[in-house]
């Protein structure tokens, strides 16, 4: 049973970078495996101890529960569509996270190694047909020469392609054989560029933090590393700008962005987004504890929208906050917010040995994902955060029990 278990944790990782329908299903299938499989009250022996256990129940059980103070199950964020609020819950926060309990009792160091070269062999495969889009050679899902991206929204792939970059830069820098060295050499180096020929701006900006990060871990923090890697940081996106037309565009459209929200001008990409977090933050000053609720936050940022910011109708046609902690305080509270904390400090925090440098590159990138879009709210956003921090703190586990 557990290499059926196994099989299927790796076919996740792999269908997750391609938006494989699979990831739907297959929590339930791994998780009822996982207890066909038995020894479940040794299992829940390891499990109970686990506080990212723990802070994930809690953070599907606040979510549930703000239906109890919400006015409507149907006024809520439902991604631009009119739901039944609990089975939208169910849908993202319920049942997916079955598959949290398996990786946190299942992983090993092969499994460990497995599930990563999934990820990356997708990523692979995804990068090759962004090139393709871009080199007009084919065109595959809703991805176009201008934003090669076919089967990942440009933010998320450019997240998952600064995860990709520095796991194998780190893979290049522990590998021996010197052929498969290179090669990871050639990966990294090649999806940088994808990353700068793709319009995800979130990427662009993770790969800054997730570079000097890199640069102290393997070469400590010193005066002349860290100069070393903002010169080099300050080359490549020259280079980029002056080479890559995605790039200029949106580096361009980003400072009249911002030139136009000087002027008071909001109707811009960015600009709908400080708008509504304007918004939000005043509906969290007036709801500190509990938040509006997740069955009634969409109709009450309408409320105040057209009480005190009648200009900003545009917002009304956003389908969610575009800041996770933002959306989760709107929604659960002050605990659900303090939760998504909690998260990021076991992440930056945990010793997850050999491993730990993967962890940080990942919660660096999570953590740009969550200022600017909400992924606990779309199948791929909850499947990659489930799937990686589990994996994570179930090698944390083995670790520990070796």
């Amino acid at each position: 049973m557990r290499k059926y278990i196994n099989y299927l944790l790796i076919l996740f990782a792999f269908s997750l970078p391609l938006k494989l329908f699979l990831i739907n299903g297959l929590a339930v299938l791994i998780f009822a495996l996982w207890l066909l499989e038995g020894g479940v009250k040794e299992k829940w022996l390891i499990l109970k101890k686990q506080k990212i256990f723990w802070l994930f129940t809690a953070l599907s059980a606040i979510a549930l529960l703000s239906f109890i103070w919400s006015n409507s199950l149907y006024d809520g964020f439902y991604n631009g569509k009119t739901l039944n609020g609990l089975k939208f819950w169910f849908d993202k926060l319920g049942y997916k996270l079955l598959i949290l309990p398996v990786l946190l009792t299942n992983i090993d160091l092969r499994l460990f190694k497995q599930i990563m070269s999934a990820f990356l062999g997708a990523m692979f495969i995804s990068e090759l047909i962004s090139y393709g889009i871009f080199f007009k050679l084919w065109h595959v899902g809703h991805g176009t020469p201008e934003d090669p991206t076919p089967f990942l929204h440009h933010t998320y792939y450019s997240a998952f392609l600064i995860f990709t970059i520095f796991v194998a830069l780190v893979r290049f820098q522990r590998e021996e054989k010197g052929w498969i060295k290179l090669f990871y050499l050639l990966f990294a180096l090649s999806a940088t560029v994808n990353l700068f020929v793709n319009g995800g701006r979130t990427g662009q900006l993770a790969f800054i933090f997730a570079a000097i990060y890199f640069a102290t871990h393997f070469y400590h923090l010193t005066i002349k590393s860290v100069a070393a890697t903002l010169v080099t940081l300050a080359l490549l996106y020259t280079i980029a700008y002056n080479s890559s037309p995605v790039f200029k565009e949106r580096m361009q459209y980003t400072q009249q962005s911002l030139q136009l929200m000087q002027e008071g001008e909001l109707q811009t990409s960015f600009g709908q987004r400080v708008a509504i977090w304007v918004i939000a933050t005043e509906i969290i000053k007036e709801h500190p504890l509990l938040g509006a609720g997740m069955g009634s936050a969409k109709k009450a940022i309408e409320t105040i929208q057209q009480e005190k910011y009648p200009d900003w109708s545009y917002i009304l046609k956003l389908p969610h906050i575009h800041n996770q902690f933002l959306q989760t305080y709107l929604e659960s509270g002050l605990i659900g917010f303090v939760l998504l904390i909690m998260l990021f400090y076991l992440l930056f925090t945990t010793n997850f040995y050999e491993y730990t440098v993967y962890a940080r590159i990942y919660a660096i990138s999570l953590l740009m994902l969550f200022l600017v879009d909400v992924p606990l709210r779309f199948n791929f956003g909850i499947a990659y955060i489930l799937l990686f921090t589990g994996l994570f703190f179930g090698y944390k586990v083995y670790r520990e029990r070796q």
